[in-house]
């Protein structure tokens, strides 16, 4: 059952809106994701759907609406009239659903209906037949149809405030929830919740059901059906890989906490009772890391985990080999704000991808994250995923964000550069002194030993900040310098060794302090008036001959040309490193009393040491 078109008229800030909704030539649907500014009405807009859902449901099933709840006390949208857009005398919103081949509609009216309101209303809701009165709710279609779509199928809503139980939280604290419906087919019982706020509790027993019946021994006979199961246990280990980016990621099966003791137990299956308490599952990561249970994952990874669980769960319940064929569960899945909680990878690279395994379930979702958007159209390619923004309704591509797209790539690129510090600083035994580039720590070198001073260059790691990529240096400069200094503000446990970040003079950047971490500047040559920046203004003004300049010609955007006279700084540092002398390097011994504040400083305060990675 797919929603197939919706229209909503002067409900909350939506003045009008009709949506189509997409499906490919094969009658799959289309991912939709709901934007818009808040306020624009994306909550409102799938609220209509979850209500149509629960309406239709409330015909074939008796679970879905706490017992005896009479009228409108069973609606999940009451019928007010403060749902009505401001200003406007009705409301009017109507939908179509289609299963197989039968229609299915839902219609909200509030407020003065009149003939005339219906001019515009779309043919296939059949004006006539939805009649004019007012304050009205009403769902048709095929109790039959209904109940066999929602048994089959995955229908849920996730909302913006769903949540999971992480393993620290005591139950006990907080008021008791409303019990479910035991784990049975019932007649006229859906077990199977439309709002899901949480569902790890059903889920953690249902993977310990798909664990044990994957290990079974069966008959001959029954060996496919098993290896079927068994299928089932992968599907849902390879969306904890995905979630973990660890394709090495596995189950652990762990003995039951009573018959014996805890330390009996363990002695017989070598597991350690005080790392897994009660958890009959653990998770086996890569290099043997142990997760002691799925409710020990992150906030953001144990959402993503159990909402496409649920959908597993709820589209195996009436055919088991719908867990192992993932493109056979079909269904209809509306999550508000898909992305909350959520790391930016997980927005960009791995949500979309999950999605992905479900080609036949039909997800509407809202959300505010470009990065999520950008990540579904790199997925699903352009015209594979639809943007609806809202209040209108108008699709939209994600075109305009993608100066997100190339924050993105700056965050990844931050998280490299992050890893490649902690890997470069693990190896160093000495204390390090960073430089804004490579010219630099030549011409400091250099400066100390024309000045004598081998002994202080021995006992520093000098070097520059950044590194060599493909278009030249990288993360390099006194923003490389600053990222360094952002890295470990964050977490200075991170780096083990005594850090000098040593900025040129232009930076001026102000002394600082923070734990093993120095901030210092080189002071300004004022004498040499001809080179003012960098770590050149250094050398006497009189070094820098034409020789060392050549002309650089840029393009302008009027079809013209400017030319700049600019030094060449490597040409320079070798001529100055091969051929300068003490006098020269006479304003260096500012930098060589930097160094050696800094080593003495290091000598009086004790750095943790750490073994180096090893190859």
């Amino acid at each position: 059952m797919y929603l197939q078109e919706i229209y909503l008229k002067n409900t909350g800030p939506i003045s009008q809106c009709h949506v189509k909704l997409p499906f490919a030539d094969d009658g799959t649907p289309q991912p939709v994701v709901i934007v818009g500014p808040n306020g624009a009405g994306k909550t409102i807009f799938l609220s209509y759907i979850v209500d149509a859902l629960i309406e239709f449901a409330k015909k074939a099933f008796h679970d879905i609406v706490p017992p005896g709840s009479p009228g409108s006390q069973g609606f999940f949208r009451i019928i007010s009239p403060s749902a009505i857009r401001s200003g406007e005398p009705f409301s009017l919103n109507l939908l179509h659903f289609k299963a197989n081949d039968e229609n299915l509609y839902y219609r909200e009216n509030l407020g003065s209906l009149y003939l005339a309101n219906f001019s515009d209303v779309p043919l296939v809701f059949n004006r006539w037949y939805w009649g004019r009165e007012a304050d009205t709710k009403e769902v048709s279609g095929s109790e039959k149809t209904i109940e066999t779509e929602m048994r089959s199928g995955a229908y849920a809503f996730f909302p913006g405030r769903r949540y999971e139980d992480p393993d620290w939280l005591n139950p006990e604290s907080l008021p008791p929830r409303m019990d479910i419906f035991a784990n049975k087919q019932i007649k006229n019982v859906l077990n199977k919740p439309l709002w899901v706020e949480t569902s790890a509790e059903e889920n953690i027993s249902w993977v310990l059901d798909v664990f044990l019946d994957s290990l079974a021994e069966k008959s001959s006979e029954q060996e496919t059906k098993v290896t079927r199961r068994g299928g089932g246990l992968r599907n849902i280990e390879q969306i904890l890989k995905t979630i973990l980016q660890d394709q090495a990621v596995h189950f652990n099966l762990h003995p039951r906490n009573f018959g014996s003791s805890l330390e009996d137990q363990a002695a017989e299956v070598n597991w350690n009772p005080q790392n897994f308490g009660l958890s009959r599952i653990s998770i086996k990561r890569d290099k043997g890391q142990i997760i002691p249970s799925l409710q020990s994952l992150s906030e953001g990874q144990s959402q993503l985990f159990h909402l496409f669980a649920t959908i597993i769960r709820y589209g195996e319940q009436s055919d088991l080999n719908k867990s192992v064929h993932l493109s056979q569960i079909t269904g209809l899945v509306v999550i508000d704000e898909i992305a909350a909680y959520l790391h930016p990878t997980l927005q960009h690279d791995i949500l979309p991808k999950l999605i992905e395994l479900f080609p036949k379930v039909q997800f509407i979702m809202s959300s505010h994250s470009p990065l999520f958007l950008l990540g579904m159209e790199k997925t699903f390619e352009t015209d594979g995923v639809t943007i609806l923004e809202l209040p209108d309704g108008n699709r939209i591509g994600s075109e305009r964000y993608s100066e997100f797209g190339k924050a993105f790539a700056y965050y990844q690129n931050t998280e490299h550069f992050e890893a490649e510090l902690k890997r470069r600083f693990a190896k160093l035994r000495k204390p390090v002194v960073l430089t804004e580039g490579k010219t630099d720590v030549q011409c400091i070198k250099t400066a100390l030993e024309r000045l004598g001073e081998e002994e202080l260059l021995n006992s520093l790691e000098i070097q520059p900040v950044g590194g060599e990529g493909e278009k030249g240096a990288k993360y390099s400069g006194k923003d490389g310098l600053n990222r360094v200094y952002t890295f470990y503000t964050k977490d200075p446990s991170l780096i083990n060794r005594a850090i000098l970040l040593l900025y040129d003079s232009d930076a001026n950047k102000p002394s600082d302090q923070i734990k093993n971490l120095y901030v210092r500047s080189i002071p300004k040559n004022d004498q040499n008036t001809k080179v003012k920046k960098g770590i050149e203004n250094l050398f006497p003004g009189h070094l820098f001959s034409d020789c060392f300049y050549g002309k650089e010609t840029k393009e302008r955007d009027d079809g013209g040309e400017t030319t700049i006279r600019k030094l060449n700084k490597p040409k320079f540092k070798k001529w100055i490193c091969e051929k300068g002398s003490v006098d020269d390097f006479e304003k260096f011994k500012s930098v060589v009393k930097i160094l050696q504040e800094f080593l003495e400083a290091t000598q009086q305060v004790p750095v943790p040491q750490q073994p180096a990675p090893s190859e």
